[in-house]
């Protein structure tokens, strides 16, 4: 039997990690792939877990530098660690760099329009600039990598936006725990101007949007039963965690962690194809 104290060290190792994003974007990305019906190349497959990844460790290690005593668990982990976390940053970033241009330069220059406005928003976040909300860049850019390796994105296609919606119920959540960090750094965000329970509710109404649209989806019957279901689940998920109380490490993993549904219609193929 493993001990429950081993359970709960890994889920911190997974969360400081941010291996759990990887996890739920490997989700994203397959589940699109599925429903596109277009093959991701791996070399781009590799290339979008090294960057996010990079991208992640680098937001967390910058995070925990800006920290004052007492030191977050997270913050606390990444200031120990600190070698280790910055030579796999620069790992992760020269194996990005190089599946970009080796592989993948044509796909960046696609996304050139993505690429510089992301870095410009970015120097405004971190100038404490940007005119825009964090909550909602993080989600548009979110979405908009997610959808960009797809040459038959198409966003008319409703379920674009209930996924949108479920990026943005899910960064309002994640989000709302850093709200004082936030508050004391100068960040835009929303969480400076609502209290908890209005992060809530309004992550609960985007839910219950997108499960509205879900349900129009399936009554037309225009999509794949096993992409409706795979996205629902992801909003079940979402939805009871929006229920728990607990905010912290456990709260926010298991927020990232509501895409794994998304693996559903790839599984429900992969079993059609067995004898």
């Amino acid at each position: 039997m493993i001990p429950n104290g081993f359970l709960i060290r890994i889920g911190k190792l997974v969360s400081f990690l941010a291996l759990d994003v990887l996890f739920s974007l490997s989700a994203n990305l397959s589940f699109f792939s599925h429903h596109l019906n277009e093959k991701i190349q791996s070399t781009l497959f590799l290339f979008y877990l090294s960057s996010v990844w990079a991208l992640y460790l680098a937001d967390h290690f910058w995070d925990a530098n800006r920290e004052k005593e007492p030191f977050s668990e997270r913050g606390s982990f990444y200031l120990r660690f600190r070698l280790f976390i910055v030579s796999l940053f620069v790992l992760l970033a020269f194996l990005s760099l190089s599946i970009g241009f080796s592989f993948e330069f044509n796909f960046l220059w696609n996304q050139l329009p993505l690429v510089i406005s992301f870095g410009f928003f970015l120097v405004l976040i971190l100038l404490k600039k940007s005119p825009i909300p964090k909550e909602i860049l993080v989600s548009l850019y979110y979405t908009w990598g997610v959808f960009a390796p797809f040459s038959l994105f198409v966003g008319r296609d409703p379920i674009v936006w209930i996924f949108f919606l479920h990026v943005l119920a899910n960064v309002l959540l994640t989000y709302d725990g850093d709200r004082e960090f936030d508050k004391e750094h100068h960040t835009y965000t929303l969480t400076q101007y609502w209290k908890p329970k209005t992060v809530r509710i309004v992550a609960r109404c985007l839910l219950g949007l997108g499960i509205f649209l879900l349900l129009g989806l399936g009554f037309l019957q225009t999509h794949e039963v096993s992409v409706l279901l795979g996205m629902a689940f992801s909003y079940l998920w979402l939805g009871i965690c929006s229920f728990q109380k607990k905010g912290g490490i456990r709260f926010k993993s298991l927020c990232e962690l509501s895409y794994l549904p998304m693996f559903l219609p790839q599984i429900f193929f992969f079993f059609s194809l067995l004898p």
